[in-house]
């Protein structure tokens, strides 16, 4: 045990010169700009704000989180953060140089892994700082913005998708501990951002299906905190476009014509009651334990 606590500060050492300590506060602040540029700037050039506009400002920020950052950057972040921290031993080919120092292989697999976690957690941190400081930045430069930040939802929603994100984390770092090229575990962080794209959103009889499996999971955690309403979940910004609209029948040539009924379809074939939170969140931690056992004890089998 006295030789665990020298191999997480040999992989803090690691980090000061390891683009994984810039990509911890480059991607929020990629997130910061695209929100404000897309979604805030256009709320400075307003006098007053009216009811509707001022319920639109308190709701933006945890919005914007799931939406931009739980759809798209927390993917990608998930899958770089592993292969980002295996890649001196794979670059530089010094696997059978550490294995045959009186260290154990699967205590380094162990500090590795407890570096990844805890980097996602910072990066998350980061994302919810941003938040508030930008709340806080155009309060000061518009007074009408000046508007109360949700910091409650934000911190569940930023919670959740750490929790949500332990199972792909798990596999992400078994996958990057035993192959060395980095290029596989973003093939898998594509692959699980289009089955999130494609799968949110859609009614199902049984949706824990859908939100239990891995790289959905971190989204559909998050996503549960700003649901409202029977839908069973909010659908990704990116499938959006893709998804039935309500009261709108499509012809087979693209047309679309709109229907009209006294009872909306909700009422009359209610959907299935969403994934409980308590299943998402024995699910997450059970699974990620699971996952990273696995990949501690495979960690120690010898290499080719």
């Amino acid at each position: 045990m006295k030789a665990f606590p020298r191999l997480l500060a040999a992989e803090a050492l690691k980090l000061r010169r390891s683009p994984l300590r810039r990509l911890t506060w480059l991607l929020p602040l990629l997130f910061i700009a695209v929100e404000f540029i897309v979604f805030e700037r256009s709320l400075l050039r307003v006098k007053e704000l009216s009811p509707r506009l001022q319920a639109l400002a308190e709701s933006l920020p945890p919005k914007m989180t799931v939406a931009i950052w739980g759809g798209f950057l927390q993917p990608v972040a998930l899958a770089l953060i592993p292969a980002q921290l295996f890649r001196p031993e794979h670059r530089y080919k010094t696997w059978r140089h550490l294995h045959a120092q009186p260290v154990s292989r699967r205590g380094l697999f162990l500090a590795k892994a407890v570096w990844a976690f805890l980097l996602n957690g910072v990066m998350l941190i980061v994302v919810g700082g941003l938040l508030w400081g930008e709340r806080s930045v155009l309060g000061w430069l518009n007074p009408a913005l000046a508007v109360a930040f949700p910091t409650q939802q934000v911190v569940k929603i930023l919670g959740w998708m750490w929790i949500g994100s332990m199972p792909v984390l798990a596999i992400y770092l078994w996958i990057s501990d035993r192959i060395s090229s980095a290029a596989v575990p973003l093939i898998f962080g594509v692959v699980g951002l289009l089955l999130t794209m494609a799968l949110t959103g859609q009614e199902l009889a049984q949706p824990w299906r859908r939100d239990l499996i891995p790289w959905v999971l971190p989204y559909a955690s998050a996503e549960q905190v700003i649901r409202s309403g029977p839908i069973q979940q909010e659908a990704h910004v990116g499938g959006a476009p893709f998804q039935a609209e309500p009261n709108v029948l499509r012809l087979p040539s693209g047309r679309k014509i709109r229907t009209w009924q006294n009872i909306p379809d909700e009422q009359l074939f209610p959907p299935p009651p969403p994934t409980p939170p308590w299943l998402l969140a024995f699910f997450s931690v059970g699974a990620g334990l699971s996952l990273l056992c696995l990949a501690w004890w495979d960690a120690g089998r010898s290499r080719v």
